[in-house]
């Protein structure tokens, strides 16, 4: 078996899909092969729960340990790791916890999940500075419609159907915590960082609609436009300018452009 075939059957002798990988383990005189691969396989999946479990510490409180182990073990069987980074292997979990049963009869577990990667991921990702309210000062009034914003690389931002955002620190306090599971809400949450500060606040579903659309390459009078379809057309753009004035005064907006000046950061 070449070097390429048994990387492949080591893999799949690791999540339990052949065991092919048998034919070029060796026993000894103590142990046989299978035992001996056996420690390998234990190992994987062990360090993946593990890293899961760091990942996700939230949705572990809200499970328990040993719900948590089966779901992650289920996870890691559907969605075997992919990337040579291990900080990579729940990129799915929340959309699993969504789509699988018994799971996505609670929608707080792929709430809870995303929210936890969210914020992760804001972690992680890299230091960018951010443009502040005095980049808009003195733009004349033509300009305002063909601003278009670069976000901070931190920003994430997503829906939920359950508040998530106000159970999670207590979850992390105390995983005995009595929520009240029937809860439910319809907002977003937005994700970022600000040096070594994680942030979040929960948006309203046209401030998610808007954010998405100018992450999308949308102008601010497109946005005014959106957000016209929600508010009356004459309220639309000062409500717009309130939300652009909420995400600068947050610094989640990297750059500011537009026609007459270029960029400003």
């Amino acid at each position: 078996m070449d070097l390429l075939r048994t990387e492949h059957a080591f893999q799949d002798g690791l999540i339990g899909r052949s065991q092919d990988v048998l034919r070029v383990v060796r026993g000894n005189a103590r142990e046989s092969a299978e035992t001996m691969f056996g420690v390998y396989r234990k190992a994987y999946w062990a360090r993946l729960v593990e890293a899961l479990g760091n990942d996700f510490p939230a949705l572990n409180a809200l499970m328990g340990d040993e719900a948590f182990d089966r779901m992650a073990r289920a996870y890691i069987a559907r969605n075997p790791s992919q990337h040579p980074s291990i900080r990579w292997a729940g990129r799915r979990l929340a959309e699993f916890l969504a789509g699988e049963a018994p799971y996505r009869d609670d929608p707080w577990f792929g709430d809870m999940a995303r929210f936890d990667w969210a914020l992760a991921f804001a972690f992680d990702a890299p230091d960018a500075p951010a443009a502040a309210l005095a980049d808009l000062a003195g733009m004349p009034p033509e300009f305002w419609g063909t601003i278009r914003l670069q976000f901070h690389p931190t920003l994430d931002h997503f829906g939920v159907s359950t508040p998530v955002d106000e159970a999670r620190l207590r979850l992390l306090e105390n995983a005995d915590v009595t929520l009240d599971r029937q809860a439910r809400c319809d907002r977003a949450i937005m994700v970022w960082r600000i040096a070594y500060d994680l942030k979040f606040r929960a948006i309203d579903l046209l401030e998610h609609a808007a954010l998405q659309a100018m992450q999308n390459g949308a102008t601010f009078g497109d946005m005014c436009e959106l957000v016209a379809q929600q508010v009356s057309p004459d309220a639309a753009p000062l409500r717009a300018a309130q939300i652009l004035q909420g995400w600068l005064e947050c610094g989640i907006v990297a750059t500011v452009g537009h026609e007459g000046l270029g960029s400003a950061a």
